[in-house]
């Protein structure tokens, strides 16, 4: 098929540009709404075409120069070509529509809070490896874009970037995850399907950083970003963040969120809108280490958070004792499951929730159980506005949607984070 001029007129969720042609829509590899561009269609589906682009014909007039000199190749990120403004004006837009269109919700949408300067702030990032070059994948690609720095990671992150580079044992390593905490304090992860080399060379190097505890992990898997057991090569079993007042325990397994000040307005926006009070009682389903649990322990007056990963409970347990607070409790299994047992074996009645789940949402028998129970508030958080308006359309039986706030936790991304109140029907 030959070339063809395409306008530029949304994203997808990959951030792909969207187009149309022929009545079909065309998902193109690259470019930001606004611009025209001339394309290649390498793939003619029933309903919708691929296309590579050639050339862009006319800029948009959102276009920005990219401050990172390796946005044209590394597919690490979507936007950085895209108006920040217009990116949070998208992302708000992104969660209205789903709202409306799956779900139903014609209320509000606040404007989606963003950082003041939208670089520097991941503190995990993963990178690969390949005949010893370190990177990011391109996009819709395994071919490596080799890196000397990362504009969207914190400072220290960078800083061994450039120490492993010159590291003549990087050729063993599958995977780098580094880690930073608010100190500025970093924890490695060397992913390898067998064993780490020459690690002795690294060493002084790292002795002299600010780095203070190093892992190896074997994975032979490529389904699951870490295998199951971890060896510390260096230094401590844990790194400590904050946030909000409390302290957590890391390990390298730890999930935590990787923006510090976009975390804490999410955290905030969600246990706001519960308007805790010590009469309260509060479940925290999906609850991770326990970082959403433990705020919301402040003011609650009982607090249950679950957790289907063994060590992430394992966590929570500690932190709560890291922060000596003794009004909450952690339970390991399927959210589902354990909120039934807790009705029928406890008789424990919760009138506040907090839901944090996966990408993939909630399922069906949680729904019918939290319609069951019917607590006052929910505060439902979601990294993925579809499968999170999916659900508040089976909620709505009960509930009443009060509050949708738009969080831009991963800037200059596709990706976007939002807080949705509910408040149960009179």
């Amino acid at each position: 098929m030959k070339n063809m001029k395409l306008k530029i007129i949304d994203f997808d969720y990959k951030g792909r540009g969207v187009a149309k042609y022929d009545n079909k829509t065309v998902f193109l590899d690259r470019g930001i709404i606004g611009d025209t561009v001339e394309a290649e269609i390498i793939g003619d589906k029933k309903n919708y075409y691929t296309a590579k682009v050639i050339e862009t014909v006319d800029n948009s007039k959102d276009r920005t120069k990219s401050k990172c000199i390796y946005s044209k190749s590394c597919g690490g990120c979507d936007f950085l070509e895209y108006d920040y403004k217009k990116q949070l004006l998208w992302k708000k837009t992104k969660v209205e529509n789903d709202l409306r269109r799956i779900g139903g919700v014609d209320s509000p949408v606040n404007d989606t809070l963003g950082m003041k300067t939208p670089y520097r702030y991941r503190n995990n990032i993963q990178l690969k490896v390949q005949d010893g070059k370190l990177g990011y994948y391109k996009k819709n690609s395994r071919e490596l874009v080799e890196i000397n720095e990362c504009i969207i990671a914190k400072d220290e992150i960078n800083n061994v970037i450039k120490i492993l580079k010159n590291w003549n044992g990087l050729k063993s390593v599958n995977t780098v995850s580094i880690r930073e905490n608010y100190l500025g304090e970093v924890m490695i992860v060397f992913v390898t399907s067998g064993e780490v080399k020459k690690f002795n060379t690294l060493l002084p190097n790292l002795i002299d950083s600010k780095v203070v505890a190093v892992f190896e992990n074997k994975n032979t898997s490529g389904h699951y970003r870490f295998g199951k057991k971890f060896k510390k090569l260096y230094g401590e079993e844990f790194i400590t963040e904050e946030l909000l007042g409390l302290k957590f325990k890391l390990s390298p397994r730890s999930f935590f969120q990787v923006n510090h000040s976009q975390t804490e307005k999410l955290y905030n926006t969600a246990i706001d809108f519960l308007d805790l009070k010590n009469s309260d009682t509060l479940l925290d389903l999906y609850c991770g280490i326990g970082t959403i649990t433990l705020l919301g322990a402040k003011n609650a007056g009982e607090v249950v958070g679950v957790e289907i990963v063994e060590d992430a409970i394992e966590d929570a347990r500690e932190n709560a004792e890291l922060n000596n607070i003794d009004n909450v409790r952690f339970i390991c299994g399927k959210s589902e499951e354990i909120v039934e047992k807790l009705l029928e074996d406890e008789n424990l009645s919760f009138n506040k929730i907090i839901l944090d789940p996966p990408r993939t949402g909630l399922n069906e028998e949680l729904i019918e159980t939290l319609l069951k129970i019917e607590p006052e508030k929910i505060s439902y958080i979601s990294c993925n506005p579809s499968t999170q308006a999916r659900d508040l359309k089976l909620l709505s039986e009960k509930y009443s949607v009060d509050l949708v706030q738009p969080v831009d936790m991963f800037c200059n991304s596709v990706h976007i984070e939002s807080v949705v109140g509910l408040n149960r029907k009179i």
